[in-house]
């Protein structure tokens, strides 16, 4: 008889070390909603243009940004087809800079266009309209400037470069339409 509880010991003992001694997941930790596929299609376009940032550098995501993301889309140059627009910020030997980058997709992989110099200590907005309703849209980036409000800079596409269009102050919130 003490054979039979010996073995059995022996049995549940091996049992448990091959088992683990985590505890398991509930059905509730283990249920997560589905993705959907534009979800996992922006998953994948960002991690293509964290491969066009420096080392170090982080996307900043604006405070009056579309669906919180990052990455805002628009036409800029005409041809229907969206290009993208990241921000972030990067450290650099004398504090931080903010960077906005203009990418447009060439042969199913995304290139970097054209880049301009943030300010402030953050972005409000970031963004593509029509501004001056001349077919075309522009980029809107407006960037937080603390106490001092906000400044915006709208930016044309010319030449694959960002050219300055203008450049005002605004408090709390503007609105381009």
């Amino acid at each position: 008889m003490p054979s039979k509880f010996i073995t059995i010991g022996a049995m549940l003992t091996t049992i448990l070390l091959l088992g683990g001694c985590g505890v398991p997941a509930t059905p509730g930790e283990l249920i997560k909603p589905p993705s959907s596929e534009a979800n996992l299609q922006r998953d994948k376009t960002s991690q293509e243009f964290i491969k066009w940032l420096p080392d170090k550098a982080q996307l900043i995501t604006p405070l009056d940004g579309q669906e919180d993301n990052a990455i805002s889309f628009g036409d800029m140059d005409g041809d229907g087809i969206d290009e993208a627009v990241v921000v972030y910020e990067y450290s650099k030997n004398k504090g931080s800079s903010i960077k906005a980058m203009l990418l447009r997709q060439e042969n199913e992989a995304w290139q970097k266009i054209s880049e301009v110099e943030g300010f402030g200590y953050g972005l409000d907005y970031a963004g593509f309209y029509d501004v001056d309703d001349d077919g075309h849209n522009e980029l809107a980036l407006g960037w937080s400037l603390g106490e001092a409000g906000n400044g915006l800079d709208i930016y044309t596409l010319s030449e694959d470069k960002l050219k300055l269009l203008s450049k005002k102050a605004y408090q709390d919130k503007f609105d381009l339409r």
